[in-house]
Parts: structure tokens; C-alpha cells; sequence
């Protein structure tokens, strides 16, 4: 059994997948509070699962590049989930693998998976045709990108570029992804899951400028 989250994105990603044809799911729009909505959404599917979260043994996670503040709810609750439950085995989960997955089931061609970083700078990644990486996760200033080579594939809504192709990422695509993490990835202890930044928060960055 599977507990899947990603809070990395506006709208955040939760599912229970009990096997291959049994899956509940949930979305939670930009407009709630992911603070306020995931423990509670997440206690929901568990109750329609008919499972006690303590009793999941796989917990596919998002943990970034993307929202601050969504990003640090998702490591939280692992690492919370994880003290209760020793036996949990975490796979963390790239934003940008996420997407590149999700272009690359209906296409086969070199991406560069690009996300708003704000301040005209962007989270990019490469891949081949099989979604293979092509280099690390970095942040690149927006002037930059067009020395990467590849189809830009971005998110609907978050970011316009010029020649992009733009997908959304709904929950099932989500929960195949992580189906798809949890048979191929080494998973980890949850005390050793970390958040995938790229770029330090607004508050370390002012720290940094008034030292």
C-alpha cells in the first residue's frame, strides 16, 4: 500500500493506492490552505481506504523543487508519520522527474523541464526521450535557458515561455508516478528525508544581505 503527497505545486496531490485497480484520491485547489487541508484530507482517504495510517508502509513524497511552504508541510508530515511508524519506507519524489514522467508517456523527445523560481530565475532539468536525467536539478537565470537544448515543457498556469509545451498534473497521473517510484527507487528512513530547495528562502536571503 502507497501514501502519495505532493504539496510542491498550487493545487497539492494525495492518494491511497491499495493495489493495482483500488486507488482513492483527492485534490486540494490553490484556493485552500494546504496547512489547513492535507492532514485532513489525508485522514479522509484513509478512513474511505479503510486503513490506518500507521499500518502504510510506502510513502511516495514530492519533495521539490517548488512552494516553500508546500515542500516543508510534505517533509514534515513524513517525518512526522515516520516517528509513529517505524516501519515506513519514504521514496522522495522530484517535481521536475514528476513532470518529465507525465510528458513523456504521450511523447518521446529531449525535454527541459522548467518551473517558476520567481525573480526571473527558474528550476530547469534535461532529459532524453526516456526520461533518463541529463544533469542535475540546478536554478538558471530565465536568460539562460536557451542554451539548453530540448522541448520546454512547463505547467499550465505557472510560467509563460516562448515555444513551451504546457501540461497539468493531475492526482492519477500522480499516483502512477509514485507507483512507478516505489517498484524503481531506493527508498529512505523518514529522519532522512530532506527538502529539494534550489534556492534559499526569502528570509535567507535577507539574512544574508544584512550580514
Amino acid at each position: 500500500m502507497i501514501l502519495a503527497i505532493n504539496t510542491a505545486f498550487l493545487n497539492a496531490n494525495l492518494g491511497i493506492i491499495a493495489d493495482k485497480n483500488v486507488r482513492f484520491e483527492e485534490t486540494i485547489d490553490a484556493k485552500s490552505k494546504h496547512s489547513e487541508n492535507v492532514l485532513k484530507t489525508i485522514d479522509s482517504l484513509c478512513k474511505r481506504a479503510g486503513v490506518d495510517i500507521n499500518n502504510i508502509e510506502n510513502l511516495a513524497l514530492v519533495v521539490g523543487p517548488g512552494s516553500f511552504t508546500g515542500i516543508r508541510i510534505g517533509v514534515a508530515l513524513a517525518k512526522g508519520f515516520g516517528c509513529a511508524n517505524e516501519r515506513l519506507k519514504v521514496f522522495p519524489l522530484s517535481s521536475l522527474d514528476l513532470m518529465a514522467y507525465i510528458y513523456l508517456q504521450k511523447h518521446k523527445e529531449k525535454i527541459v523541464c522548467v518551473l517558476n523560481a520567481l525573480s526571473n530565475l527558474l528550476f530547469v532539468c534535461e532529459y532524453d526521450e526516456n526520461g533518463r536525467k541529463l544533469g542535475a536539478e540546478r536554478m538558471i537565470n530565465k536568460s539562460d535557458l536557451s542554451s539548453l537544448n530540448g522541448k520546454i515543457v512547463c505547467l499550465k498556469g505557472d510560467i509563460v515561455l516562448d515555444n513551451a509545451e504546457y501540461i497539468e498534473i493531475d492526482t492519477s497521473s500522480f499516483l502512477a508516478f509514485s507507483e512507478f517510484a516505489v517498484k524503481n527507487l531506493e527508498p529512505v528512513s523518514s529522519d532522512k528525508v530532506e527538502p529539494c530547495y534550489l534556492r534559499p528562502s526569502q528570509a535567507e536571503e535577507n539574512s544574508k544581505k544584512s550580514d
